[in-house]
């Protein structure tokens, strides 16, 4: 029953959109993203924030290092041919303690690396969902008012295939694109309006 009703809704839909004449536009929505002033902005602090990342993580395998060395020159005074019994196992036991430290400071290293790597993924996915909101919000504020049924991305591609979802577009279709752009940036910063990256940059990467 299902699929038959299915079937129903897709044969009728040729019908349905020829009557009800509906006006299509497109947008580049990758080309949107790009240069919108924000992606930008968003891309700097994302910059910084890696580069703070960096060296908190550079700190701690420095503090490692050191770390290790202290390990291997205890290990090497343990092997000292003059020490008395008692000395040896003083050295030793100093050895051992500081080994088991260099190990539980690897563990912390290792999951400290993670956490950042997690903390700044996140931060990339956040931002890249608030600029594609934003840009929507633009899209819906202009298309309506605009008369516009229906708004077509044509820079979307198949999740599986990776191939254009949009085979065919008419020439006759409208494109919205440089409109959205234009509102877009509006509200841009004299110092960043109209210096917009032309390619998505990296970290946040295009819908």
């Amino acid at each position: 029953m299902k699929n038959l009703l299915i079937f129903c809704l897709f044969a009728l839909a040729p019908a349905t959109l020829a009557q009800a004449d509906l006006k299509i536009a497109v947008i580049d929505l990758s080309k949107a993203f790009d240069q919108y002033y924000v992606t930008k902005e968003a891309q700097t602090k994302l910059t910084q924030r890696n580069q703070e990342y960096q060296k908190e993580f550079q700190d701690m395998v420095s503090d490692y290092d050191h770390m290790s060395q202290d390990v291997e020159t205890l290990g090497k005074a343990t092997e000292d041919p003059t020490l008395a019994p008692s000395a040896k196992a003083d050295k030793q036991k100093a050895f051992d303690e500081k080994k088991q430290e260099l190990f539980t400071e690897k563990n912390k290293l290792e999951e400290r690396e993670k956490e950042l790597q997690k903390e700044l993924n996140d931060e990339v996915l956040r931002r890249h969902k608030e600029i594609l909101d934003q840009i929507k919000q633009v899209i819906d504020a202009y298309s309506g008012p605009a008369g516009y049924d229906l708004v077509i991305d044509t820079s979307s591609v198949s999740p599986t295939s990776g191939v254009s979802i949009i085979m065919f577009k008419s020439s006759k279709l409208i494109d919205i694109t440089s409109d959205i752009v234009t509102k877009l940036n509006a509200s841009a910063p004299a110092t960043t309006a109209g210096t917009a990256p032309s390619t998505a940059p990296s970290g946040i990467s295009n819908p």
